[in-house]
C-alpha cells in the first residue's frame, strides 16, 4: 500500500481513504523518506528541501487550479508528477469577478466603507458607472476568463481581452490597460506573469478604474497597488493569507478573504478530484 500523505486539514479525510486507503494526515515537513504521494492546496506549500526529504515521492496533487505553492523546478528534477484541478470552480470565479467589478464601477465598497465611518453621502465612492456600456480588459483568457467575459457581455459591458496564447486578443497590453474602465486579471502566476501590473502598467490606467484580481495577488506589484490610488480595486487572493496590516483600511482596496472558488457545490470537489488525481497518476506509474 503506498503511503500518501494529506497535508491540509480540510481534506475530507473518509472520502479521501476511501480513493486512496494508504493517505494518513500531516504535514509536508513531516513526510517521510518513504512517502509516496501529497496531496495539498495553496495553505501548504512544498518547496525545494521538503522535496528532497522525500526519495519516494512519485505524485503531488493540489487540490486548486495553480501548481506556485509548489517548486515545480525540484518537482521535475525529481521525476516527480504534478497536477491540479483546472475546472471545479469556473462558474464561481467568473460569478465572483464580475460581482467585483459591478461593485467597484457602482462605487459599493466605498459606499460601505463611508456608511461604517458614520457618514452619509452618496458620493463617497466617487460617480457609479453605468454598467452597460462600460469597457472591461480581460488579462488572461482561458476557461475563467472567458466565462467572466460572457457574463459582462450580457450586461453590455464592451470586452476586449490579452492573451499571448488565445487568438483574437490585443497585443498591446498597455493599450488595452489605458482603454479600460475595468480590468480582471485571469492569468497564472509564474517567472513570466509575476508582478504583471508593475508601477508603470498601474500609472496606465485611468482615475477609478476597477482593478479586480481574483487570480494570484503577485500578478501585481504590492508596492505599486498600495500607492495607486487614483484606482478603485478588489482582490480575492492577496500575497499572504490573512493580509498584512499595510493592506488593511486602504480606501482603494476591497480584498474577499480567498472565495472566489467557494459555493456549496464545490466546498468538497476539489479535495476529492485531488485524490483521484493522485490515485490515477500512482496507478499509471506501476503499470
Amino acid at each position: 500500500m503506498a503511503r500518501i500523505l494529506v497535508c491540509d486539514p480540510t481534506f475530507p479525510m473518509a472520502r479521501v481513504r476511501e480513493i486512496l486507503p494508504g493517505a494518513t494526515a500531516g504535514e509536508v515537513a513531516d513526510g517521510g523518506p518513504d512517502t509516496e504521494a501529497l496531496l495539498v492546496s495553496p495553505a501548504a506549500p512544498v518547496p525545494a528541501d521538503a522535496i528532497a526529504h522525500m526519495p519516494a515521492l512519485r505524485v503531488i496533487a493540489s487540490a486548486s487550479t495553480g501548481t506556485d505553492h509548489i517548486d515545480m523546478d525540484a518537482a521535475a528534477g525529481h521525476g516527480i508528477a504534478v497536477s491540479a484541478v483546472s475546472d471545479y470552480c469556473t462558474d464561481e470565479v467568473a460569478d465572483h469577478a464580475l460581482a467585483l467589478i459591478v461593485g467597484l464601477l457602482r462605487g459599493v465598497p466605498a459606499g460601505m466603507y463611508s456608511v461604517q465611518r458614520g457618514e452619509w453621502d452618496f458620493r463617497a465612492g466617487g460617480v457609479p458607472r453605468r454598467i452597460a456600456g462600460s469597457r472591461l480588459a480581460l488579462v488572461g483568457y482561458g476557461r475563467i476568463g472567458r466565462a467572466t467575459g460572457e457574463r459582462a457581455r450580457a450586461l453590455g459591458m464592451e470586452v476586449r481581452f490579452h492573451d499571448p496564447f488565445v487568438a483574437g486578443g490585443e497585443d498591446d497590453l498597455d493599450g488595452l490597460l489605458a482603454w479600460a474602465d475595468a480590468v480582471s486579471l485571469h492569468m497564472p502566476l509564474n517567472e513570466e506573469t509575476r508582478g504583471l501590473l508593475d508601477g508603470r502598467r498601474l500609472a496606465l490606467m485611468r482615475p477609478e478604474t476597477a482593478l479586480v484580481n481574483t487570480a494570484r495577488g503577485a500578478l501585481v506589484d504590492r508596492a505599486a497597488l498600495v500607492a495607486a490610488t487614483h484606482l478603485r480595486a478588489a482582490f480575492d487572493n492577496v500575497w499572504e493569507q490573512p493580509p498584512a496590516d499595510d493592506l488593511l483600511g486602504l480606501d482603494h482596496l476591497a480584498i474577499t478573504p480567498y472565495t472566489a472558488w467557494f459555493s456549496a457545490e464545490t466546498e468538497w470537489l476539489p479535495y476529492i478530484r485531488a485524490a483521484e488525481s493522485a490515485a490515477r497518476l500512482l496507478a499509471d506509474q506501476r503499470s
